[in-house]
């Protein structure tokens, strides 16, 4: 089959329609072995929640609600929402936050193909498991939990940190 090529506008076109059609999805920021540390030192003195997901996360999808929710409930407690999933992915990652309404919450993408570097940076014990969240206390004091967000802990502890 002989298929005519693409010039480079065409494509840069097509990915600029692709992205415009989108809405206003949330801006994923790079997220790397270092990103942690600064999103940790930007919020330093405040508590805050990192939780980690994917697309290809039932859990993780079933989550989004609540993260919204609580969000909303306890503005003063940033929920950071950060996709495993690679650059290669990133225009589904963009259609899912779409379509939850995540534009309010600051979200990241794992910007490393090699996950593994960046999962060992963020904590040395975690394997991979979704969905996992950090909630960071104002001292920063951590508790990791994996599985499903519990709603009712998770709001017991968002209360303590107003």
């Amino acid at each position: 089959m002989n298929l005519p090529s693409l010039s480079v506008r065409t494509v840069c076109l097509a990915a600029l329609l692709a992205v415009a059609s989108l809405g206003h999805a949330a801006t994923l920021r790079p997220f790397d072995s270092g990103s942690l540390a600064a999103i940790l030192k930007a919020h330093s003195g405040h508590a805050l929640v990192v939780a980690f997901w994917s697309i290809h996360c039932a859990p993780c999808l079933e989550d989004m609600e609540d993260w919204r929710a609580l969000q909303a409930a306890h503005r003063d407690v940033p929920v950071i929402l950060v996709t495993t999933d690679g650059p290669a992915e990133q225009v589904q990652v963009q259609r899912i936050l779409e379509r939850y309404r995540m534009d309010d919450l600051q979200s990241w993408a794992f910007a490393d193909e090699f996950s593994e570097r960046v999962r060992y940076a963020v904590d040395r014990t975690w394997r991979g498991e979704l969905p996992r969240t950090y909630f960071y206390d104002r001292g920063h004091k951590v508790q990791a939990r994996t599985g499903r967000l519990d709603r009712k802990w998770s709001e017991d502890w968002f209360r303590q940190q107003e």
